[in-house]
């Protein structure tokens, strides 16, 4: 008799780990119509607002996610940020060869520039291919960042149509 309880205990345990499994699969994908890239591999959830504008970016420019994953990694101070990038306070984040690399979440929040930032370095992962005279302007351009010289080096090629823009200023 305890053969069986203990058997059917096992069939029970494994039944609900498959249940639960299941559950956390399935609940984000209900909760939330936008699905997270399997791309992005970071130690935070990707704001809901970030990927809403990735992927409005993507349909925009006829595009889809690149095959190889990006990194997103989250220095823990200010002082990590300057020594692993070189890079001053005023930028908040870098991208670099599929990697990401962000000033901490809590500073570029009250900042308030944490969805903006992630999205720029995004969009760098996304555009890996443009010509990297053309990246910074298309980016700030689209992000409404209008200010920044690069936006008017952009506008001066930028024929109106994105998808054809990017694709004949590909290097690969």
């Amino acid at each position: 008799m305890k053969e069986f309880f203990i058997k059917n205990q096992r069939t029970y345990t494994t039944c609900t780990m498959k249940i639960l499994l299941l559950l956390v699969h399935f609940i984000p994908l209900i909760s939330n119509s936008i699905k997270i890239p399997n791309q992005v591999i970071c130690n935070f959830e990707i704001p809901y607002e970030v990927r809403n504008d990735l992927y409005k970016f993507l349909d925009e420019a006829s595009l889809t996610l690149p095959t190889t994953p990006v990194s997103v990694y989250e220095t823990t101070n200010l002082y990590e940020f300057n020594k692993t990038t070189g890079m001053p306070y005023s930028v908040g984040g870098i991208y670099k060869d599929f990697i990401i690399i962000l000033q901490p979440r809590d500073v570029l929040i009250k900042k308030g520039v944490f969805y903006k930032v992630l999205t720029h370095e995004l969009l760098h992962w996304v555009l890996y291919g443009l010509k990297e005279e053309y990246q910074e302007g298309l980016i700030y351009w689209w992000l409404k960042d209008y200010e920044k010289d690069e936006v008017d080096k952009f506008l001066d090629v930028f024929d109106g149509d994105l998808h054809k823009f990017i694709i004949s200023n590909w290097k690969e």
